[in-house]
């Protein structure tokens, strides 16, 4: 997937690595690091049963990036010829020889081939072993970890080992060596709920800042007070979004992403759509797509309602009836585990699944949940692998630190979005809402492990999916104070530090290529490479940026402004929307993959220059003239961006 030169810049850039201190004469084929975060409490006895998870090599993804620019490269002949979800399936599908090679060498290791399954759509192999029995097949020695701070208890081992001919065949084990960096707790991680379930708050769910409004929020249409409160308006005199209308018989979608707890209260859209728009009635709701239970939930707290409401609220004031809006509520009431974009990306992907739903049964939720007191709320039936399809536009405002998860996951992940392009789906993420720190506002330590909240000191911390190249991220702007939009230019978000930095994974792609290199010309931070990845051959992110302060919504029937890029997000996915629509109108497809196109066109943007994205004790980076990463390349217009989109096949 990588070139020679960038596998080993990314070989430096990772942790030390640590050998097992029991010798094997197996070559690791995946070694980690534990971070001081970790310790381990003992071994795993040898009779303790295991579920590995194989996940196998995808075939074809070294060629996937370049059929995913030949699709979305406005001066290629072959744009926007997107492909079908079944040609995407059968594509990457692993052969029927690939599960049989890595099951013959698990007979061949002792074990029954009763206890072997090949997962759905044939991507992954799980084996029900014991841990006496995965070591001697793996060369690998498990043991239960503990992480300080929260006490989370994980089994991991520190290398495992395939045979050489099977290294191109299994891509990575589960469980295997990846060990989470500890977060630093927060008022406390993990509370009992009334029912006695274990509740923990969503590890990515972005902190926004938000406020009570003193007062009922201003005119429908009205633009004076935009620079203290944002509403449908003020976005479309900022961006040029026209008024939505109908269009009969377009197939014109658009899907907001959320997960338990958060749900919407269809109240707060009624109070909503009544107070600033004039076109979407009372009871104007989301096609409800629940997956893994996913449920709305009856807590009327802004902690559970903020979010969602938000989303939707913007979304459909903006798109609708223009593009039909699904709401993809991810997630039962058991938020331990809590659901996450793997869960989601199980559930319209089945290839993706593992044969119990998730990815990892220490980061990702598994399925079904015990349910003794037969509370409706917890989801009792089968993992949900491609049991929806994908919209045409994806928003998503919730993701974690890049770190978080070792490399092979994250791209295992990343790939997915990549799947969804060349399939005509455009995906948006916020780009986070603490400037280069992380999660929380924590940066890394020397030793890898995370800072303390708000600590003044460590290496910058960039945030995935972010840092993704077959996504577009989205940060953060504001009206200067005082100011009526289309009067002054906007600046980077003042209240908070709009996400933005440089990738430790990922390659810098080509389509970023070129203002990747104009930024470090003229505009190259003085930070040197102990404080960020300044290769200057990496991922920068965002890629564009709007309007993410005081944005007027109902709570539990009141109303609160709320701030960060997770209205940024949803935003941008509704101009998408119309624009798809427009091009659907005259016969053409869904845009899907949009960076190339964007990238292409920075005329189609209003140039943030003012501002800058602040943590770990430094201002972050500055947005200047062109692309940087505080503000990527700036907020779009909508005329011009829908003119470009329109003008191509």
């Amino acid at each position: 997937m990588l070139t020679t030169k960038l596998t080993a810049l990314l070989s430096f850039l990772s942790l030390p690595l640590s050998i097992s201190s029991h010798p094997t004469n197996k070559p690791p084929h995946e070694q980690s690091h534990a971070s001081p975060s970790w310790s381990l409490v003992n071994p795993l006895p040898p009779n303790t049963p295991l579920t590995l998870h194989l996940a196998l090599t995808q075939p074809n993804l070294h060629s996937a990036p370049t059929l995913l620019h030949a699709l979305s490269d406005p001066s290629s002949p072959t744009y926007g010829q997107h492909w079908t979800a079944q040609q995407v399936a059968e594509y990457f599908a692993p052969s029927d020889e690939a599960f049989t090679s890595v099951k013959e060498w698990l007979v061949s290791e002792g074990v029954s081939r009763e206890n072997i399954k090949k997962g759905r759509k044939g991507g992954w192999v799980t084996v029900d072993i014991t841990a006496a029995e995965a070591e001697k097949v793996l060369g690998a020695e498990y043991g239960l970890w503990e992480r300080k701070g929260d006490g989370k208890r994980v089994v991991r081992c520190e290398r495992y080992w395939v045979p050489e001919g099977l290294e191109g065949i299994v891509e990575m084990v589960l469980p295997g060596v990846g060990f989470d960096t500890a977060l630093e707790a927060e008022g406390g991680e993990r509370e009992e709920s009334a029912k006695g379930v274990v509740k923990r708050e969503t590890e990515g769910e972005k902190g926004k800042g938000f406020r009570a409004l003193g007062k009922k929020p201003g005119k429908k249409d009205g633009l004076g007070d935009c620079s203290e409160l944002i509403t449908p308006a003020c976005l479309r005199a900022l961006y040029d979004i026209p008024e939505p209308k109908a269009f009969s018989g377009l197939d014109n979608t658009l899907g907001i992403v959320e997960f338990a707890p958060q749900s919407y209260a269809q109240p707060d859209l009624d109070l909503f759509f009544s107070t600033y728009t004039s076109h979407l009635p009372n009871g104007t709701a989301p096609t409800l797509a629940a997956i893994d239970g996913g449920y709305l939930s009856s807590d009327t707290t802004v902690n559970t309602r903020g979010e969602s409401n938000l989303d939707l609220s913007y979304a459909m004031a903006l798109a609708l009836p223009t593009a039909n809006i699904t709401l993809y509520q991810v997630g039962d009431s058991v938020v331990w585990n809590p659901a996450t974009n793997n869960n989601f990306l199980d559930a319209i992907d089945a290839a993706y699944c593992t044969t119990d739903g998730g990815d990892d049964k220490d980061w990702d939720a598994i399925y079904p949940h015990d349910n003794p007191s037969n509370d409706p709320s917890i989801y009792t039936g089968k993992p949900m692998c491609g049991t929806f399809e994908a919209t045409k536009v994806i928003s998503v405002s919730y993701g974690s630190n890049e770190d978080a998860r070792p490399a092979r996951y994250r791209e295992r992940e990343c790939n997915e979005y990549l799947k969804l392009g060349l399939m005509g789906v455009t995906v948006v993420f916020s780009s986070g809402d603490s400037g280069v720190a992380g999660l929380r506002s924590q940066c890394v330590e020397e030793d890898g492990s995370y800072t303390p909240v708000g600590a003044d000191y460590g290496r910058f911390n960039p945030m995935f999916p972010g840092t993704c190249p077959y996504i577009t991220s989205v940060g953060g702007t504001a009206l200067p104070p005082s100011s009526v939009p289309g009067k002054i230019p906007e600046v980077a978000s003042t209240s908070f530090g709009s996400g933005g930095g440089f990738s430790n994974i990922f390659p810098l792609p080509s389509y970023q290529a070129s203002a990747i290199a104009s930024y470090f010309a003229s505009h190259e931070p003085s930070y040197n490479s102990s404080r960020y990845n300044n290769t200057q051959l990496v991922r920068g992110y965002p890629d564009i940026a709007l309007n993410s302060e005081n944005y007027a919504t109902a709570v539990n029937g009141e109303w609160m402004a709320f701030s960060g890029t997770s209205a940024s997000a949803p935003t941008f996915a509704a101009m998408i929307a119309l624009v798809n629509a427009e091009r659907l109108k005259v016969g053409k497809g869904s845009v899907g993959f949009v960076n190339p196109v964007l990238y292409e066109h920075p005329e189609a943007f209003q140039d943030v220059v003012e501002g800058t994205n602040p943590g770990c004790g430094t201002e972050g980076f500055r947005a200047v003239e062109g692309w940087d990463p505080v503000t990527g390349l700036g907020a779009p217009n909508f005329e011009r961006l829908r003119d470009v989109f329109l003008a191509l096949p």
